[in-house]
């Protein structure tokens, strides 16, 4: 009798152990059941970690650039459920850091004081590489001025006109922020000047015997701007051949 009863409770007892192990393998985690909810094709943020709380979706159309007042710096965790890689920034206008996410990934901002709360752009593009940059914004014909490096943050989409005093065909920029990137999208050559006036020269802070005139960006070109002419542009003129530089 005593025999048949330790077999009896050592039954219940694998019988008991297998069906734990059995829910062990079938149970999924509740951050991957909290993802499922974003629909395919769509970039998907949420304001809770593991894909929990309020969920904004987007698509690739979907502009990106900046978000209402409701979902800004409200990011805590991310779904691509997307065939693009999907890039996040800290400041609108894709400035500021970013993480990249792989197609078909999830992503987590809860634990990093440097994102947690603090996206504010995103934008889907077909490689990792793009997400570093802000350049394809600009639309054709025009110079494209940006506040970052490589075409990222703030663009100032100049349209050309002559100034009446000095007859530049060109911008000046008054009291906006010194370009650090730019691209030139148009038929003619840019060149870039000190002052609002459309002249000056720079000096090279390493050999201050050598002067510079007109910082110039041939047609098509892209550049971030380097020293000594970086934050100094003023205004810009558009030419056919860099000699009317002033």
């Amino acid at each position: 009798m005593t025999i048949k009863k330790l077999i009896t409770v050592r039954g219940s007892l694998i019988a008991a152990a297998l069906a734990l192990l059995g829910s062990a393998f079938f149970v999924l985690p509740a951050s991957a059941q909290a993802f499922d909810d974003c629909p395919a094709g769509q970039l998907c943020l949420y304001s809770a970690s593991g894909g929990g709380g309020t969920q904004r979706a987007f698509s690739v159309e979907d502009d990106g650039t900046r978000y209402d007042a409701s979902w800004d710096d409200a990011t805590l965790s991310a779904k691509n459920n997307t065939p693009y890689w999907a890039c996040v920034y800290v400041d609108t206008d894709f400035g500021g850091l970013l993480q990249t996410i792989k197609p078909g990934n999830s992503d987590e901002y809860g634990d990093d004081p440097r994102f947690a709360g603090k996206i504010s752009s995103h934008k889907l593009v077909p490689s990792r590489a793009h997400c570093f940059t802000g350049y394809e914004r600009c639309p054709d014909n025009r110079v494209c001025t940006f506040t970052e490096a490589a075409g990222r943050g703030r663009m100032t989409v100049h349209m050309p006109m002559t100034d009446p005093a000095t007859k530049n065909y060109g911008n000046a920029y008054g009291a906006e922020v010194a370009p650090v990137s730019v691209w030139n999208r148009t038929a003619r050559h840019v060149c870039f000047y000190p002052t609002e006036k459309f002249t000056g020269t720079w000096t090279d802070p390493a050999a201050p015997a050598t002067t510079y005139g007109a910082y110039v960006v041939l047609k098509g070109d892209s550049t971030t701007v380097p020293a000594p002419f970086a934050g100094t542009f003023r205004s810009h003129e558009l030419v056919n051949g860099t000699s009317e530089c002033q």
